[in-house]
């Protein structure tokens, strides 16, 4: 038992001496590759040996990705022998990962020996500004690959001698996902009658906010949309934002000048101002002020007065109903 025991603090010493190594060169078994999608946290899964190695391809796209969440399933032969796996992040690969090359140089960031559990979920950040944090069931790394070449690079090793032939025959099985920001994007497109780009001043929630090339970042959601723009109407818009995604929304610029729409039966008479009105079903601009509005059907007379405000659209409805009642 003492031998073991000091030979478990040698080999967390090696561990130790192997996270602050250079670049080194080594062979594995074999390289396995998982591709993360770039807005979907859906699991990508193989089967390793424990000599075997895993590069992650990232998408192109990282914009929503924060890091990475990898679970290992771990046999229990495995599990049982404490420290008799490591498990390793690299920098700077060459050459770049491929299935048929198991030859590579690359330095070392991190080293760790696999845990003796059965199930071990490790997140790995992609920035340092991050909300990422551990907990009694996550292990949060304390480092940050270069994903700038498109991947980052997984090792697994055998780290004690004299262990069951059973844990080198063991196969780990390695899930891996997007970690995806909690956030979505916003892409507004404000337009003017004349259907031109316009702009103006944008509230989301109240708060104005500064559009960068018409794009804003927000929290997943529904919110509340203003656009404000000088000589037009203000108009207001709720948007629901998706967690990485990308909303889309287009705002129509109306002017100030005040609108009518009038709806009627066919078979009525409308005067707008002792004037003959002929648009029903159809918005037009009017002027501001106190107008009367007569509608003639069945030899029935309706007429009714409203006043217009500027920067308001108005609706003039006549219905016809028929009550029926029982005794």
């Amino acid at each position: 038992m003492i031998g073991r025991k000091r030979f478990l603090l040698c080999a967390t010493a090696f561990f130790l001496l192997l996270a602050t190594a250079s670049a080194e060169t080594f062979r594995v078994h074999a390289l396995k590759t998982l591709r993360l999608l770039p807005d979907s946290a859906e699991e990508q899964t193989v089967s390793i040996g424990i000599n075997d190695s895993i590069a992650v391809f990232m998408p192109e796209d990282k914009t929503y990705i924060e890091g990475i969440e990898l679970k290992v399933q771990i046999p229990k032969i495995v599990a049982d022998w404490r420290d008799s796996v490591a498990f390793s992040v690299y920098d700077s690969i060459s050459p770049r990962p491929a299935t048929d090359k198991i030859d590579y140089s690359g330095r070392k960031i991190y080293v760790t020996p696999l845990p003796t559990k059965l199930t071990w979920i490790v997140h790995i950040p992609l920035s340092t500004d991050t909300s990422l944090k551990p907990d009694s069931y996550i292990t949060k790394l304390n480092v940050t690959p270069d994903v700038s070449a498109g991947y980052t690079f997984l090792r697994f090793q055998p780290a004690m001698k004299g262990v069951p032939d059973e844990t080198y025959e063991s196969e780990l099985t390695v899930s891996a996902k997007p970690i995806l920001k909690n956030i979505g994007k916003l892409e507004l497109s404000i337009l003017s009658p004349e259907n031109q780009p316009a702009s103006g001043d944008v509230f989301i929630d109240g708060t104005q906010i500064s559009l960068r090339n018409g794009s804003a970042y927000l929290t997943p959601g529904l919110h509340t949309l203003n656009v404000q723009v000088a000589d037009y109407r203000n108009e207001a818009r709720s948007i629901v934002i998706e967690q990485a995604k990308t909303t889309n929304v287009t705002v129509a610029l109306r002017s100030t000048e005040p609108t009518l729409t009038v709806n009627a039966p066919a078979n009525a008479e409308v005067f707008l101002d002792d004037k003959p009105f002929k648009d029903t079903g159809t918005e037009i601009r009017t002027t501001e002020g106190e107008h009367k509005i007569r509608f003639l059907i069945g030899g029935y007379e309706v007429i009714r007065t409203l006043t217009i405000q500027k920067g308001k659209s108005y609706s003039a409805n006549l219905t016809v109903d028929l009550e029926i009642t029982e005794e």
